[in-house]
């Protein structure tokens, strides 16, 4: 090994090769003996990992962190995501007069991969690599119904469900409740349970093989989204995710 390398560093890049390689959490004794090194190394990494957001610890196992997906987003050649629904979003937005983004799931938190500003003065402002708790978010609800449904004492004990406004859901009973009704509507409704003032409706992108890999939703503030429009805002947010859909399978699809 040549004198000008940090071994300890270049044990931590091995270990996120190994965990994004893998493509499932791992322990740290699994960690330990598939690169060789002492056990006790390999818990100090981790936790430096943890701590900057590279990887998260759930459930004994370690797990790919919110920093690489953030670090990964900004290289957009190897982001499909990012540039195919590009377009799809400026359109969503256009239509609904909201702010559009697609989001998809960092551990028990809520990544946004692209964000698309509303046409109209009065907004509600995301940026693209911001995170969200999973639990009051559209797109985190979408998520916890279709990928954390049997998660959900696992979130509690190891994050927690914040409160946030009055109408946050902050109990086991109140999210599995409201996942049994996103499965049934098909989307996810944030009813200003973040922001007192903002409403969000989101909706499943799923792959050819019918896994949800992604979120598309739309955020407004209450004026200008009331309850009267959830129908019809669900239904064409749904339409555009079937268009993100039919692009990712690399079908020709014309404007919505």
């Amino acid at each position: 090994m040549s004198d000008y390398v940090i071994p300890n560093l270049s044990n931590a890049c091995r270990i996120l090769r190994l965990l994004v390689d893998t493509g499932k959490g791992l322990s740290r004794d699994e960690i330990a003996d598939l690169i060789n090194i002492p056990r006790s190394s390999t818990y100090r990494i981790l936790q430096t990992l943890v701590t900057e957001n590279f990887v998260e610890h759930r459930k004994r196992r370690y797990h790919p962190g919110a920093g690489l997906y953030t670090l990964g987003m900004q290289l957009s050649s190897v982001d499909r995501l990012r540039p195919l629904c590009r377009p799809v979003l400026h359109s969503l937005s256009q239509i609904t007069g909201f702010t559009a983004h697609i989001a998809i799931p960092s551990g028990y938190q809520v990544l946004l991969l692209e964000v698309c500003d509303s046409p109209n003065l009065l907004r509600v402002a995301s940026r693209a690599g911001a995170v969200a708790p999973i639990h009051v978010a559209a797109t985190g609800k979408i998520f916890l119904s279709y990928l954390f449904a049997d998660d959900l004492e696992t979130i509690a004990n190891e994050i927690g469900f914040a409160r946030f406004t009055d109408r946050t859901l902050t109990s086991v009973e109140e999210v599995h409740k409201e996942i049994n009704a996103t499965l049934k509507r098909g989307y996810g409704m944030d009813e200003r349970e973040y922001n007192d003032d903002v409403r969000c409706l989101a909706t499943p992108l799923f792959d050819a093989s019918g896994t949800v890999i992604a979120a598309i939703g739309v955020t407004s503030p209450i004026s200008q989204f009331p309850k009267s429009d959830i129908q019809e805002v669900a239904k064409t947010v749904k339409e555009h995710a079937l268009r993100c859909y039919k692009l990712l399978k690399g079908e020709e699809v014309g404007a919505v």
